[in-house]
């Protein structure tokens, strides 16, 4: 009789436990630049093609591999780091399972050069579904070159569902950035199709985060450095002003090892209390230190997850050195009362003053009539241009709408009434739809209304973040955003359009970039249809006018002027409606 079990061949065992390890590009990044590392490599160059797709190849100047090593190095469970089962209690290396060539081996087309003598030959190997396909020699030096080409070839499905080029360059990019933070001893550099992203030279700590996130950054940081017998903590931290909603900018790395932790990572979210408002983000770059055998971090295969043996105890330091720090460097309030704190006007050396020049117009005639009215009507044309630049709704409109029966209910619903029908209306949903038209047909006007800033608006954003927004310009441009300043190193705005809150136009390019607006065939028609839509649903809009009974009543005029009044943009309802049957069959 035949039995329901068999066993899995090799072949398949290999596809199904490579897609623990790698899931997308960056992936095999991490993977061998850890190998670099570990291989004591004090350079280490990343060339990538096609967003990782076509092409992946890491080099460095480290110890390398003799032939030997270099014909087991692919095989599972094979590995330099570890010889015992108590070496795992004592890890220093960042690998130390065996699966990352022996997994990227199972999904992709490998060649590895590698050499560890003094006579400049390399010894090269191509390997394909786990076999050796070919082997030769070439002149190089110490160190090995790892090529993974058509990542995915063999596995069609998990190679459709990575996601769209952007994103797969982003997160590979993120990849780069963790590894070479963690390392600034190294030297690093990426280019990707010919062009160079980053070449970082050896340097501290604070030079290779300025290099990686521009140079604005540094008025952001306030410095940690904490030593106890249970940990080490040092690092940067951002000052409570220039934090957002945004989670990119948070980095653990313990023992040398990027992790993420939301238990530690709640810790400094607490030091912040009463500085920052609650739907803010700390923002840091922390290097923890503990004893080797205080920790686990063998929990899962990509090894960015840790347990601690004092994780209360660490709690507890990591929240008392933040609150320490922000205290030292006077970003947290600090009241010392055993100060005598003197109030006094500054001395004035009355020999230097000098009296005030007081400029007017000669030609003044208060008397005449047309003049003033002249002056008046300017005055009042600038008066009502900036009311409406301010809002969405303009005073013209307010004053012309149609009054509605209607009355607010919990802050967040408008509920009026038709002849037949009792309507209950989301307030924020029906805001989108009437916003979303509006953008739509702003994106079609020869001109638009611009709010001019005070004070202008000063933003840094990587690389790659800046090459979408700089594809974005001319329709920002257009929509009623000022750029004073669009480069590399800095953006300036000195306008925005006038439905954004201000102090949140680093949130809502953050939220372009982020849902990969540059890819809206996955989500919409045109990019135009689709930056409506993130710009109807932005966290960053001014909502506080909404409030305004007038301009609620003016909402639901605009609300029913539109194609399509029942549902948002992405398709939620906007409204409820109750029949007279339905109230009455209450009663009965």
């Amino acid at each position: 009789m035949k039995g329901l079990i068999h066993k899995l061949s090799d072949d398949l065992i290999n596809k199904i436990a490579a897609g623990e390890v790698i899931q997308r590009p960056s992936s095999v990044l991490k993977e061998l630049i850890e190998n670099s590392i570990d291989a004591n490599a004090k350079n280490i160059n990343v060339i990538v093609k096609d967003f990782g797709k076509s092409l992946i190849e890491i080099s460095d100047d480290g110890d390398g591999m003799n032939k030997k090593d270099l014909c087991l190095c692919f095989l599972k469970h094979t590995t330099s780091k570890i010889k015992s089962s108590s070496d795992l209690f004592s890890l220093t290396s960042k690998g130390f399972r065996g699966e990352a060539i022996s997994s990227i081996s199972s999904v992709a087309k490998i060649t590895i050069s590698s050499s560890n003598n003094k006579n400049g030959i390399r010894n090269i190997i191509s390997v394909v579904d786990s076999t050796i396909v070919d082997k030769k020699e070439e002149s190089g030096l110490n160190g090995t070159s790892i090529s993974v080409r058509n990542l995915f070839y063999n596995l069609p499905a998990r190679r459709k569902f990575l996601k769209s080029d952007n994103v797969e360059l982003r997160h590979i990019i993120n990849e780069f950035t963790r590894q070479s933070l963690c390392h600034p001893e190294i030297s690093f550099s990426l280019r990707h199709n010919d062009n160079d992203l980053y070449k970082l030279k050896k340097s501290n700590l604070k030079e290779r985060v300025i290099r990686l996130f521009t140079n604005s950054i540094n008025k952001k940081l306030v410095p940690i450095d904490e030593n106890t017998d249970i940990v080490k903590i040092k690092g940067y931290i951002f000052k409570p002003e220039y934090l957002n909603k945004s989670r990119s900018m948070q980095y653990f790395f313990v023992n040398g090892r990027c992790v993420k932790n939301n238990y530690l990572n709640h810790s400094i979210v607490t030091a912040y209390e009463g500085l920052i408002k609650p739907e803010s983000r700390p923002s840091y770059i922390l290097f923890i230190d503990v004893p080797t055998q205080t920790i686990d971090v063998n929990v899962h295969p990509n090894k960015i997850e840790v347990k601690f043996e004092n994780e209360s105890s660490l709690y507890a330091i990591l929240r008392s050195c933040i609150r320490h720090s922000l205290g030292k460097f006077n970003v947290a309030p600090n009241i010392d009362f055993s100060n005598n704190i003197n109030i006094s006007s500054p001395l004035l050396d009355s020999k230097n003053l000098k009296l005030p020049k007081v400029d007017f117009d000669n030609n003044y005639d208060p008397f005449n009539e047309n003049e003033n009215k002249e002056n008046i009507e300017k005055s009042e044309l600038n008066t009502q241009n900036w009311n409406s630049s301010k809002e969405i709704f303009s005073e013209k409109d307010l004053q012309g709408s149609t009054h509605y029966s209607n009355f607010n209910f919990l802050k967040k619903f408008i509920v009026t009434k038709t002849k037949s029908e009792l309507l209950i209306v989301d307030i924020k949903k029906a805001y989108q739809r009437v916003l979303y038209e509006r953008i739509l047909s702003e994106i079609n006007n020869k001109k638009n209304v611009s709010q001019t800033l005070i004070f202008p608006i000063n933003l840094s954003f990587s690389n790659i973040d800046f090459q979408v927004l700089f594809k974005l310009k001319d329709i920002l441009s257009h929509l009623g955003f000022i750029f004073e300043k669009f480069n590399a190193n800095e953006i300036e705005i000195t306008g925005v359009h006038p439905v954004f809150n201000c102090n949140m136009v680093n949130d809502f390019f953050n939220e372009l970039i982020e849902n990969d607006i540059l890819n809206y065939s996955d989500h919409s028609t045109s990019i135009n249809d689709y930056l409506a839509k993130l710009i109807c649903i932005s966290k960053s809009l001014n909502l506080n006018h909404l409030e305004n009974e007038k301009e609620q009543t003016l909402l639901l005029n605009q609300l029913f002027a539109c194609k399509d009044s029942m549902v948002t943009p992405l398709g939620k309802k906007i409204y409820i409606s109750i029949e007279d049957n339905d109230i009455k069959k209450r009663f009965i």
